[in-house]
C-alpha cells in the first residue's frame, strides 16, 4: 500500500509549510499539493489527486467550507479534515455539514493529527474533544425543540387559524381565507387559548413561537 496522499491549505504561508515539514517526517504520508485558499484547492485537487485534504477554514476569496462543500460533491471525492482554531459551535457544524470527515484545532499534537489522518483515510471520522462538548449541547437543544414541537396540543386547522393571528389578521379576514364561518373561527380561537394556557391571542402567538408550534 502506497503512502496517504494529502493536500495542505492554508493561507499562511508559513502555518502551512511548517505543516508540510512535520508531516513528510512521517514516511506513511505525502504531501502532493498545497493551496493558500479553497478555489485554488480545487483547481489542485483534479491535478493531484489527494486522498486526504487538511483545510483551515478561515481563508480569503473562498473558505474552507466553501471548498469542502465542492470538493466532497463527487463520488470520488478526497476526505476533508478541518484543522483550525476555530471553535464556535456553528462553524463546526456548517463544516461538518460541508462533508468535512474530521474537525481539528491546530494546537493538536503531531502524534494524534496522523493518527486521525490515518483513522480518517480508513473511512473513521474524528471531532477534537475539546469542542465535542458544544456538538452534544447543541444536538440536544435541537432534539428537545423538536420533541416540543411533535407535542403539539393544537390541531392542524388551530395552527392555520393562530398562524393567521400572527400575522394580524382579524377574524373575518381568516374566515375568508380559509372558508369558514367567522363563529368558526371564534370558536377555534377559543380552543388555543385553552390549549395554551393563555388569556389572549397576543399571548397565545408568543407562546406557540416559543414553542415553535408556528
Amino acid at each position: 500500500m502506497g503512502a496517504i496522499r494529502l493536500m495542505v491549505v492554508d493561507d499562511h504561508a508559513i502555518v502551512r509549510q511548517g505543516l508540510i515539514k512535520l508531516i513528510e517526517m512521517n514516511k506513511e504520508f505525502k504531501v502532493v499539493a498545497e493551496g493558500s485558499d479553497g478555489r485554488e484547492a480545487i483547481k489542485l485537487l483534479e491535478l493531484h489527486r489527494p486522498d486526504i485534504v487538511l483545510m483551515d477554514l478561515n481563508m480569503p476569496d473562498m473558505d474552507g467550507i466553501e471548498a469542502c462543500r465542492k470538493i466532497t460533491e463527487g463520488s470520488t471525492a478526497p476526505k476533508v479534515i478541518a484543522l483550525t482554531v476555530c471553535e464556535e459551535i456553528d462553524i463546526i457544524t456548517d463544516a461538518l455539514a460541508a462533508g468535512a470527515k474530521g474537525y481539528i484545532l491546530k494546537n493538536t499534537s503531531l502524534e494524534n493529527l496522523t493518527t486521525i489522518i490515518r483513522e480518517v483515510h480508513e473511512g473513521k471520522a474524528y471531532i477534537d474533544p475539546s469542542v465535542a462538548t458544544g456538538l452534544i449541547d447543541r444536538y440536544n437543544t435541537f432534539a428537545r425543540q423538536a420533541g416540543e414541537k411533535t407535542t403539539c396540543p393544537l390541531s392542524d386547522r388551530e395552527v392555520q387559524v393562530l398562524e393567521l393571528v400572527s400575522k394580524g389578521k382579524t377574524n373575518r379576514e381568516i374566515a375568508g381565507e380559509l372558508f369558514i364561518s367567522e363563529k368558526t373561527v371564534k370558536n377555534h380561537v377559543t380552543s388555543i387559548l385553552r390549549k395554551l394556557d393563555v388569556s389572549d391571542r397576543t399571548e397565545a402567538c408568543v407562546t406557540a413561537m416559543k414553542k415553535q408550534y408556528i
